[in-house]
């Protein structure tokens, strides 16, 4: 039975498709295509853990599409596997099984280096990063995922002009999954297509809005590391449009909603994490540099609304139902 929902402060802009080891491989600085990006090069050493609570909660914003700058890569479901290459590099099957979007070559042993100009499931050519989460489960069998759309904006107040490209490289986590109970704030949740409303337990959705997976990663970075012991401890969430101290450059506020083929009555679903509150989410920024710069500044920085128009359909099913 689902739990009392969330309002979110999020716009889920009509939704189309869409743990800790320290045994990791780092990107150097040196592997960054772009030798250096708005922020300057990060730095090889890893961050070590502690810096920031994985479980802060974001903000986001509410209300219908249009209402800040955004843009939005379309990626469709690539395949799954035993591997996670942010928390078990190099060690295939050591991890629950992910489903995988965007780079169709991402395994146990990829970085931002490896992936960079891959072939993609996304509606950009420039999007060549890494999306995963662990596979949705109904009675014990694996259910394949529809699509993943990734939503990127400034966070609620945040000025849009000070948002900031991802640097090459970084990898950001979503959610915690070791979590037996609901997870406190706006990191995760469960909705039906395009609605705003996020739910501790998966709501009982109509096939016109369909189950869709709500995941937001942090949007402040601490300007050094790509990634850190914990993997957490390099970024955190911002609060009233300010980063915590520590944390001074502002990235864009990556919101992803995965779209399941699961619709009515009769379900038994978990996650291959664990329970149904384990839900979490990794991204690995292999996007083309040249290509991110260019979406933050046409969209975000010029707080113009880009790429939500294929999102109609399903909104105008939701509203029908």
């Amino acid at each position: 039975m689902s739990r009392p929902s969330r309002t979110t402060a999020f716009a889920l802009a009509g939704v189309a498709a869409i743990a800790v080891v320290a045994s990791a491989v780092w990107l150097r600085a040196s592997d960054d295509p772009s030798s250096a990006g708005s922020s300057g090069a990060a730095s090889e050493a890893v961050k070590p853990a502690g810096g920031t609570d994985p479980k802060a909660a974001p903000e986001r914003w509410i209300g219908p599409q249009g209402r800040t700058g955004q843009f939005v890569a379309h990626c469709r479901y690539s395949h799954s596997g035993q591997n996670d290459p942010i928390v078990h590099p190099n060690m295939a099957g050591m991890s629950h099984l992910h489903d995988f979007y965007g780079s169709v070559d991402t395994d146990q042993d990829s970085t931002a280096k490896s992936l960079h100009h891959s072939k993609t499931t996304c509606d950009k050519g420039a999007d060549s990063a890494a999306y995963w989460h662990p596979a949705l489960l109904d009675h014990g069998k694996v259910v394949t995922p529809n699509d993943l759309s990734a939503y990127y904006r400034a966070a609620p107040g945040v000025d849009p002009k000070d948002v900031e490209p991802f640097p090459f490289g970084l990898m950001l986590l979503a959610g915690d999954q070791t979590a037996t109970t609901p997870q406190p704030g706006e990191a995760t949740g469960w909705t039906c297509g395009s609605r705003t409303d996020l739910h501790d337990d998966p709501p009982t959705c109509t096939s016109g809005a369909p189950l869709h997976l709500v995941l937001t990663y942090p949007d402040c970075w601490d300007g050094e590391y790509l990634d850190s012991e914990d993997h957490v401890s390099h970024a955190t969430y911002s609060a009233g449009g300010r980063c915590p101290k520590g944390f001074p450059v502002h990235i864009p506020q990556l919101s992803v909603a995965i779209r399941f083929p699961i619709s009515g009555e009769g379900h038994d679903l978990s996650l291959a994490s664990g329970n149904i509150y384990s839900a979490h989410g990794d991204f690995l920024n292999a996007w083309d540099p040249a290509g991110l710069e260019r979406e933050v500044r046409a969209c975000i920085h010029r707080n113009a609304v880009c790429d939500l128009g294929s999102n109609r359909q399903e909104e105008d099913l939701f509203q029908a139902n």
